[in-house]
């Protein structure tokens, strides 16, 4: 504690800030945040994101997530916002830290500045979230501990109802190719090993108001892959081109949704890419407490069991996959499902107890779209089935209990595709979590 308040009391010194707890201070211009968040989860992992073989045992593990974040405004024409954060394994590191402090290394999950370029335009350059819509591609991925951030260049426009949001990344892994010399002066490979997974990416977002209930987006994305072995082979990048469409209709007693994504170009695999992706979402508001919802997702894949020089299986690219397909992450994470793609139908229900209280409920049924075959035997394209019961109790204003229990029903095609010969058809998964996010200071005043 005495460590926090001496931090924070160096970083005021440093800004000058005036701090006023319950004072107003006039003629402000500049505005200073800080605020904390720790997260730790308990997880008992008996067939999460694979079955479990009967040979193994399951894993039981805490991880936490210690994030800060600081951010500086002047005037709405600069900010400046760095967070750092740290994801650790309990029992991992030390008891008595070594000089290397292996275990705990802190590491920047964003920092950037934007700063306004003209009346309605804004330019945001470093390492920032990217959430659209409702990440069905580009998500923050917060239930992982470590979240996901792009180094990018990013350009803001809002006006009227139209949100417009350009992005652009390029990205190279001198560790990997060139020594780690940030001074090379010859070589332009990538490596994605230990690095993003890919060297090139441009984003174009724009998204539409239509009335009070409904809005549109539209999104154009394209990714330039190339993954270089050593830095005297020369390596082609190849280009995946996604664009799509998203439309909510958020009414008081409705809510629709509608997503259309179509890729082309080339996969990470140099092959010819020919997939889509549609969904659709209906819930019923029923009344304050009881939201009932029904909803079909389908991904284009590949069939199993044949050659082919095309692709077909659709790459959801940087999605928040945890909240669509299944809370046991079964499909396009961990070792994934051999690109047979996914049909996914589900009906999910969130019933309020109390205002501090909610439980929400999901039965997914998944299917492969795609043949799936072995010599002489075709597989039955179902999946399996998973509920998925979850459980959220805010403890306080900054305090939030969050658990659940997943059961997922399994197929042969499903142990197939996982590579798994010999696991039990019924597979678990259980979490608990406690989420604090103080703010430890808010401060505006006259520079």
């Amino acid at each position: 504690m005495f460590k926090r308040i001496a931090v924070i009391t160096i970083i005021i010194q440093v800004l000058k800030v005036p701090v006023s707890f319950g004072q107003k201070l006039d003629s402000t211009d500049t505005e200073v945040t800080i605020s904390a968040q720790y997260r730790p989860r308990f997880e008992i992992r008996n067939g999460n994101f694979r079955p479990l073989l009967k040979s193994e045992n399951p894993a039981i593990l805490i991880t936490d997530r210690l994030r800060f974040s600081f951010e500086y405004q002047y005037k709405n024409i600069v900010t400046f916002k760095i967070a750092p954060q740290a994801v650790g394994l309990w029992g991992q590191a030390s008891m008595i830290q070594g000089i290397e402090n292996v275990g705990n290394k802190l590491a920047l999950f964003e920092a950037w500045t934007k700063i306004k370029i003209a009346k309605k335009w804004d330019l945001q350059v470093g390492r920032q979230v990217i959430s659209l819509d409702d990440e069905r591609i580009f998500g923050e991925l917060d239930w992982a501990q470590g979240g996901r951030s792009h180094d990018a260049a990013s350009i803001h426009f809002k006006n009227n109802g139209i949100t417009l949001k350009v992005y652009l990344g390029y990205n190279q892994n001198y560790k990997q190719l060139y020594q780690n010399n940030i001074n090379n002066i010859s070589g332009n490979l990538y490596s994605t090993k230990n690095a993003y997974p890919y060297k090139l990416m441009q984003t174009i977002w724009a998204n539409f108001k239509l009335g009070h209930f409904q809005k549109i987006s539209v999104l154009v994305n394209n990714i330039g892959y190339q993954n270089a072995l050593s830095n005297n082979i020369d390596t082609v990048t190849h280009y995946l081109q996604t664009m799509g469409i998203y439309y909510q209709s958020n009414h008081p007693k409705w809510l629709l949704s509608l997503s259309g994504y179509y890729q082309t170009g080339h996969n990470s695999g140099e092959l010819t890419t020919n997939a889509i992706l549609a969904a659709i979402y209906l819930q019923r508001n029923v009344n304050s407490k009881v939201q009932v919802g029904v909803g079909l997702d389908y991904l284009s894949g590949n069939n199993y069991g044949t050659v082919s020089n095309k692709n077909r299986a659709f790459n959801p690219l940087f999605h928040t996959g945890h909240k669509f397909y299944g809370l046991m992450d079964y499909y396009f994470v961990a070792d994934g499902h051999n690109n047979v793609g996914l049909l996914d139908y589900f009906i999910k229900g969130i019933y309020k107890i109390s205002a501090k209280n909610n439980i929400q409920v999901a039965v997914h049924q998944f299917q492969s779209p795609s043949a799936i075959m072995v010599p002489g035997q075709y597989f039955n394209r179902n999946l399996g089935s998973e509920i998925d019961i979850s459980y959220n109790h805010t403890i306080n204003k900054i305090t939030t209990l969050q658990g659940g229990y997943s059961l997922y029903k399994t197929t042969p095609t499903l142990l197939l595709l996982k590579s798994v010969n010999n696991a039990d058809k019924i597979q678990q998964w259980f979490w608990l979590s406690i989420q604090i996010s103080p703010n430890l200071l808010k401060s505006k005043f006259k520079s």
